[in-house]
């Protein structure tokens, strides 16, 4: 495939990890420029010479999917064309974490969503790793080799891929690939080998070119004229599919290619056969049969491929506006939205209506509703409600709710939308009530679900995923992976009382998300009730490129307004086997702020970098009395984890960073009694604030990590300017900051100045190409300032998707969105 060379219009951040290139750019030209930075966009194609825009519209991983994921887990950002000459749509940001509106950057990886061709596009990027080794192992057959992959798994190794194939006698064929420090892989490349003989597999660790095999099926996969399938599998099933494959293709006496990803659960179906398309189609059509069976899914990892349109699941239905074509030859739900688009248009989405609930047209609102739940979870009395229709921000309620209830299942949640859908009644959802931007405050008269009875959380240690309630608590979430060895690593500070719901629904992140991102990056699948009642089922629940997981990415931070999610399933990764915390003073804010940009320009990603001001240190000190110094400017807390042997090096070097950037002094935990008492102070601020005044506005800005010094300077400024006490402090590794106005709310003419302060603390946020919101989400609070955010033409979308998916408005109406006078 001929590229034309773009490589001139890429530009690179090395201290953000950030890079932005023209769409149709290669990702080949991409990471060239990136390599001399030590950087990359880890999507790695088999295929050679695929444009950006092709990766991003297939949502595919490539070879390392297995340790970093299909490319819309790295898409920030995008410009995308204007239909018909209007202004071109800037969709997400240069900040990792954004709840500023609906997560549009993430719901156009793999084509669910159609918003107009993309001119750009803005990835996060990651070090180059320091070594890499590739094993090919030969096993007896490709079942055997899915076993083994497996097995390698389970073991907790810093595998980047499980690549398998067939060779030409049956044997399967499979390429381990590690990566990560010098130390880790020499170690594990032995562990690996004496796991392979344990299993009967031989092992050639001298490949010349280990991906060349693949690398040649995946050409195959894709050329014209062949009859291909590509599915998602949970891995248990692998071993069982592959024999079943093969057993059909001799029946249909037909060529078929399989191979794939034992990591990923991938598996690639080709047949070339001219003549006989017919017949290799029915084949794949019985292959896909038994996968979906086995709870497998089809796979956006190469497009939409010949054969697809013969595997669609039982009960599937196509998705499409009234008067559209379907989007994909596969059925796959697609929402259009464009300028075009009629505000009344609602969508027609695959569901599952429950009927166990029978309705009578003439009962009252309040009769039916309680026919759903029982009278002792629907709640009507005033001292009932009023516990329930405020959160922990300032923001209060627009009216009386008429109603709370509390459903136990996805089914009840459906039966009460659907009476409110009849009935007109707005639907609010909350689950902890531990929100800090007023977003699940009611209307009035509206009807409050609360989510926290449905609350199960089911690990599977196999598959390494759990499928929890929306109602669970994020820490309970963390503790049963734990349990198991697995690791759930978003940590929100509220996590011992926030909800996974109440987390999607923002996008919550904590101070690990510099790592391992936020909660939108361990979405597999979603179960959620739209606003007529009907429950969907968004995700594959496996790998994440299921045609329709970009509509699961996008109810991902829509603070309930686009439906109400009740369950999810959630990826899980090997729990991290040391850690190492340091803790840095520094003398000026300045010199941290500067230290944490050489930090990420070093090539090291801290599992978190968490920042404290001055004030803010002096609160806690005054507080706990640890023996902080009064007069230290700053202080960054540093956590490196993984490996044994990485983490020793990453925090020695992490240190050294420190020192270099003119730390007064550095301190190392030695045990886990130190890593406690260093993170005590962090976990103490919002205690410690409550001494300095009794109240206060907790903002939530994120900027790129090169704005973070001049954005935390200006709000000193701004602090003066309005005679308020403002703290900072927040995840500075990813520049998400939090600054706390504090006020006393008896004191009118402090509390006078508290909005004017918040506004100019956006506008500085803004102004460094920032975001009003990181994690809290917009709320009531916020939505005044959205315009100046987003501007009108990305707005204008919103309200579009908002307008197709809840014509009625009646999902947690007055959120987000600004008043048209606003």
């Amino acid at each position: 495939m001929t590229t034309i060379d773009l490589t001139s219009a890429i530009s690179v951040q090395p201290g953000a990890l950030l890079a932005t290139a023209p769409a149709e750019a290669s990702v080949e030209q991409f990471n060239a420029v990136l390599a001399p930075h030590g950087l990359c966009l880890p999507v790695f194609p088999l295929v050679a010479g695929l444009t950006l825009a092709q990766l991003v519209a297939h949502n595919a991983g490539g070879r390392r999917m297995l340790r970093y994921g299909p490319i819309g887990r790295h898409l920030r950002a995008g410009v995308l064309e204007g239909a018909d000459g209007a202004e071109p749509l800037v969709i997400g940001g240069p900040t990792l974490k954004r709840a500023t509106g609906y997560a549009l950057n993430r719901a156009i990886a793999g084509g669910a969503l159609s918003l107009g061709a993309p001119r750009e596009f803005t990835f996060s990027l990651r070090p180059l790793p320091a070594a890499q080794s590739a094993t090919l192992l030969r096993c007896a057959s490709l079942a055997a080799a899915y076993a083994l992959a497996a097995q390698l798994l389970a073991s907790g190794l810093a595998l980047s891929a499980l690549a398998i194939a067939e060779d030409e006698l049956g044997a399967g064929l499979l390429l381990a690939e590690l990566e990560g420090a010098q130390a880790v892989v020499q170690r594990q490349s032995a562990e690996l080998g004496r796991a392979a003989a344990l299993a009967g597999a031989s092992c050639d660790p001298d490949v010349a070119e280990p991906w060349a095999r693949w690398e040649r099926l995946a050409a195959a996969h894709t050329a014209p004229g062949a009859c291909a399938l590509s599915l998602t599998l949970p891995r248990a099933a692998l071993p069982a599919l592959a024999i079943r494959a093969a057993a059909a293709a001799r029946r249909y006496r037909l060529p078929l290619a399989c191979w794939g990803d034992g990591g990923v659960g991938s598996l690639h179906l080709s047949v070339r056969a001219p003549g006989r398309e017919a017949e290799a189609a029915q084949l794949l059509a019985v292959i896909a049969a038994l996968a979906f069976e086995a709870g497998g899914s089809v796979s956006t990892e190469f497009g939409i491929l010949a054969g697809d349109k013969e595997t669609r699941r039982p009960g599937d239905q196509e998705t499409r506006r009234p008067g559209d074509s379907p989007c994909s030859p596969s059925g796959a739900p697609c929402l259009l939205v464009s300028p075009a688009s009629a505000a009344s248009d609602a969508p027609c989405l695959p569901s599952e209506r429950s009927e166990r609930f029978s309705l009578s047209p003439g009962n009252s609102t309040l009769d039916e509703l309680r026919a759903v739940v029982g009278a002792d979870f629907l709640l009507t009395r005033s001292e009932d409600l009023s516990t329930y229709e405020t959160d922990a921000s300032i923001a209060r309620p627009e009216g009386d709710a008429l109603a709370v209830a509390l459903p136990a299942s996805t089914a009840e949640v459906a039966a009460l939308v659907r009476v409110a859908a009849a009935h007109g009644v707005p639907v609010v959802t909350r689950g902890a009530g531990s929100g800090l931007a007023g977003g699940a405050t009611p209307s009035a008269g509206a009807l409050l679900i609360s989510l926290n009875r449905i609350e199960q959380i089911v690990v599977d240690r196999a598959q390494m995923t759990v499928r929890v309630g929306a109602g669970a608590v994020t820490a309970e979430v963390q503790r049963a992976a734990e349990d198991v060895g697995l690791f759930y690593p978003p940590d929100p500070s509220s996590q011992a009382a926030s909800t996974i719901g109440g987390n999607l629904a923002c996008n919550a992140g904590g101070p690990r998300c510099v790592k391992y991102g936020v909660t939108a990056d361990y979405l597999l699948a979603i179960t959620a009730v739209l606003a007529d009642g009907s429950v969907v089922r968004w995700g594959d629940g496996l790998a994440g490129q299921a045609p329709d997981s970009g509509l699961a990415q996008l109810l991902v931070g829509s603070e309930g307004t686009l439906g109400v999610i009740t369950e999810a399933t959630l990826r899980l990764i090997p729990l991290p086997r040391a850690r190492r915390t340091s803790m840095a003073l520094f003398d000026s804010l300045e010199d941290a702020c500067a230290t944490v940009e050489q930090i990420m320009a070093a090539g090291i990603v801290p599992a978190a970098l968490e920042l404290m001001d001055d004030a803010c240190i002096a609160a806690v000190e005054a507080y706990l009395q640890l023996g902080l110094p009064q007069d230290a400017g700053a202080m960054l807390l540093m956590l490196a984890d993984g490996e044994p042997e990485g983490v020793e090096a990453d925090a020695a070097r992490l240190a050294e960073l420190a020192r270099a950037g003119g730390a007064r002094s550095v301190q190392l935990a030695r045990n886990a009694a130190d890593e406690a008492n260093l993170w005590k102070a962090r976990r103490a601020v919002s205690i410690a604030l409550a001494r300095v005044r009794p109240n206060r506005l907790g903002e939530d800005i994120s900027v790129p990590l090169t704005q973070i010094a001049a954005c935390v300077r200006r709000i000193k400024q701004i602090s003066v300017e309005h005679g308020l006490p403002i703290v900072v402090f927040g995840h500075a590794g990813d520049g998400n900051l939090h600054p706390n106005i504090l006020f006393d709310a008896h004191d009118p003419a402090e509390t006078a100045r508290i909005w004017p302060a918040a506004e100019a603390i956006f506008a500085v946020a803004l102004a460094l190409g920032g975001t009003l919101s990181g994690e809290h989400g917009i709320g009531t609070l916020k939505r005044p300032f959205m315009r100046q955010a987003l501007g009108d033409t990305a707005i204008a979308a919103q309200r579009r998707i908002k307008a197709q998916l809840d014509p009625a408005g009646l999902l947690n109406p007055g959120k987000l969105f600004p008043e048209a006078d606003d």
